[in-house]
C-alpha cells in the first residue's frame, strides 16, 4: 500500500554476508560515516544504472522504441492468438485471475482490487513458508515453483484461468514455469517497480534474478518506468508503461484539524536524514515517521490519516541511495488520493501522470523545497485548491481498478 517496496521480489544484489551487514549497521550509527556510506552506495547504483541503460540502447534495433497503446493492443492480441489463447471478452465479475505474489505490505491491495473483476485464486508464497530472501533459496525455488504450478493447474481445472497477474522476477520463478502457465491458454501479465536498477539482476544459482529473465515468457510486462519499455523490447517482449495506483476505499481523506505543517512517511536511510536536517536548519521541521526515525513506523490506517493531518506531505523520488536516479512511487498516488497536498522531488515522469504545479508540487533541492513549503503554508487557499485538484485527478485516472480495467481490455479479456 505504501512506497516501501521490496522491488520485484529480487534479492537486492544477493543477501549480504552477516559480517558486512554488521559493519554497515555500525557505520550508519555514525552520522559522518553514514553520509559517506550513502554517497558511495548512491554512486555505485548510479553507475550500475547508467551501464544497464547504455547496454540496452546499444542493443536496441531501429524501431525498438516506445509503442502506442493501440500498437500494444494489436501486438498483445496477436501474440495470444498465435498460440491459440485469443480470449473471448467477459463481463466484469466473470473473470478468473490467478495472482502470484509475495505479501510484504502494500501488496495486500491486489487481491481486493482484482476481485472487482471476478474470481481470484491467490498464490502468496510467503504464507506457505517460502522466503526468497533466505540463503537456501536456491533449494527452495524449484519446490515453490512446483507448488505454484500445481495450484495454477488445480484452479484452471475448476474454472479456466483467464489471466495470470504476477509480481515476479527471475529470482522468484523460472521462465519455464511461466511458459507452462501461458501454454495452458491463459494470458500472463507481470509488473515490476524496480527495473531501472535491477532489470537483469545478479546471477544466483546460475539464473538471472531480475525481470529480464522471464520477460519473453510474459505476454505483457508492466513497468512504472517509461525508459524501461525499450529494455523489454530488446529482450523480445512486450511492455507497457503502467504505474502504481491507489484505492479510494483505503486512501481517503479524514476529517479533523491539521496537526503538522509538514510530514514524511518512509524509511530513514541514504540522503533523506541530511535533507531533513537542512530543512530544519532553514527553520522548517518535518515530522518523519518510519523505520529508523524517532517517531517510528505507522500502520497503514495511521499513515493514511497522517496525510489528512498534515498541511504538506513531503516525498522523495530517488531510487535506493541515489537522489539522481528517479522513479514513480506508490506515495505519488496514495497521498493525493487521500486528500493530501503532495510536495515531492522533481521528476520528469510525474508530468505523465499529473499537471505538476496545479495537482501536485515539486522541488529541485533543499533550498527550493524550503521556499515551496513557506509559500504553501502562507497561501492556504491556494494549497487547498492544489489538494483538491490532486485528489480529483487521482480518483479519475489513478485507481487500481482503472489500471486493471485498462490491462484486461487491452488483452481482450474484458467487455467494456
Amino acid at each position: 500500500m505504501t512506497a516501501r517496496r521490496p522491488g520485484c521480489t529480487s534479492p537486492n544484489g544477493g543477501r549480504a554476508p552477516a559480517v558486512r551487514q554488521r559493519v554497515e549497521s555500525a557505520v550508519k550509527r555514525v552520522r559522518i560515516l553514514s553520509w559517506l556510506h550513502a554517497g558511495i552506495r548512491a554512486k555505485e547504483q548510479e553507475l550500475r544504472a547508467a551501464g544497464i541503460g547504455l547496454m540496452y540502447r546499444l542493443r536496441a534495433s531501429v524501431g525498438a522504441g516506445s509503442m502506442t497503446e493501440e500498437e500494444v493492443r494489436r501486438a498483445l492480441r496477436s501474440r495470444l492468438a498465435s498460440r491459440g489463447s485469443a480470449p473471448t471478452p467477459k463481463r466484469r465479475g466473470d473473470l478468473h485471475v490467478f495472482l502470484a505474489y509475495r505479501l510484504a505490505n502494500w501488496e495486500a491491495v491486489l487481491p481486493r482490487e482484482l476481485r472487482r473483476f471476478g474470481r481470484v485464486t491467490e498464490f502468496e508464497w510467503g504464507s506457505l513458508g517460502f522466503d526468497h530472501r533466505v540463503g537456501n533459496w536456491i533449494e527452495q525455488r524449484p519446490v515453490m515453483n512446483r507448488a505454484m504450478l500445481e495450484r495454477f493447474r488445480s484452479a484452471h481445472a475448476e474454472q479456466p484461468v483467464d489471466c495470470v497477474v504476477g509480481y515476479l522476477s527471475g529470482h522468484a520463478v523460472s521462465p519455464e514455469m511461466v511458459g507452462t502457465m501461458a501454454r495452458a491458454g491463459t494470458a500472463v501479465f507481470n509488473f515490476c517497480w524496480d527495473d531501472k536498477l535491477r532489470f537483469r539482476g545478479p546471477r544466483v544459482g546460475g539464473w538471472r534474478t531480475g525481470p529480464a529473465a522471464i520477460a519473453r515468457c510474459v505476454d505483457l510486462n508492466l513497468t512504472n518506468a517509461p525508459s524501461s519499455v525499450l529494455r523489454y523490447r530488446v529482450e523480445g517482449s512486450l511492455a507497457l508503461f503502467w504505474p502504481e495506483g491507489a484505492s479510494p476505499e483505503v486512501h481517503r481523506p479524514y476529517e479533523g484539524d491539521f496537526e503538522f505543517d509538514v510530514s514524511f512517511v518512509g524509511k530513514r536511510y541514504g540522503w533523506r536524514p541530511a535533507f531533513l536536517s537542512k530543512l530544519e536548519r532553514a527553520g522548517i521541521r518535518v515530522e518523519a515517521f518510519g523505520s529508523g526515525w524517532p517517531n517510528g513506523p505507522l500502520d497503514d490506517a495511521e499513515m493514511v490519516r497522517l496525510y489528512s493531518r498534515s498541511r504538506i506531505n513531503l516525498g522523495f523520488g530517488g531510487i535506493g541511495y541515489s537522489r539522481r536516479l528517479l522513479c514513480l512511487k506508490g506515495r505519488d498516488f496514495e497521498v493525493p488520493m487521500s486528500g493530501g497536498l503532495y510536495l515531492t522531488q522533481e521528476n520528469p515522469e510525474l508530468s505523465l501522470v499529473y499537471d505538476v504545479g496545479r495537482e501536485i508540487v515539486t522541488y529541485q533541492d533543499e533550498a527550493d523545497c524550503a521556499e515551496k513549503i513557506r509559500c504553501l503554508l502562507n497561501t492556504p487557499r491556494e494549497a487547498a485548491e492544489i489538494r483538491a485538484r490532486g485528489r480529483s485527478r487521482a480518483l479519475r485516472d489513478h485507481t487500481w481498478e482503472a489500471r486493471f480495467a485498462k490491462l484486461f481490455e487491452l488483452a481482450g479479456l474484458l467487455a467494456e
